[in-house]
């Protein structure tokens, strides 16, 4: 996939019904270079605690989110990448508005990828950061 073919792709992601509507994914960029992807979210009330602030399970699937699809983005979504492994360390409450986050592919290999991401408050503080290990799920080319 090319740039502009990646970016029509995530731009409509919010549109689909899966985790990314549920969470108000919206894109902001990405570099397919570097391996970055940075996205809002939107939560609602429906995600708050008893504290009113964004549930921390809700906080890990934005995290996993951005993550994820930075390997996808470094990869050109020519692979899967299902989760092995995630660590979250939380820093701030996250509140019930727009936030934005960051997920960074640190190294991807023929089978395993790890990747760092940060989520920071509407006022910009962190909020949580996270490291996983996701495996690499190549598409294999069709047989003729």
């Amino acid at each position: 996939m090319s740039a502009d073919q990646i970016r029509a792709h995530l731009s409509q992601r919010a549109s689909h019904p899966h985790c990314s509507r549920l969470l108000g994914f919206k894109l902001v960029d990405f570099s397919i270079e570097d391996r970055w992807l940075e996205a809002e979210f939107h939560p609602t009330q429906q995600l708050a605690n008893l504290r009113g602030s964004v549930q921390g399970g809700i906080v890990t699937a934005m995290l996993d989110e951005v993550m994820s699809l930075s390997v996808l983005v470094a990869e050109r979504f020519t692979c899967g990448v299902p989760t092995l492994e995630i660590k979250t360390s939380f820093y701030n409450p996250l509140p019930v508005e727009p936030c934005r986050a960051r997920g960074q592919a640190m190294r991807v290999g023929g089978r395993v990828a790890f990747m760092d991401g940060t989520i920071w408050t509407p006022s910009g503080d962190i909020a949580a950061r996270a490291s996983s290990t996701c495996q690499v799920r190549r598409v294999k080319p069709a047989s003729r």
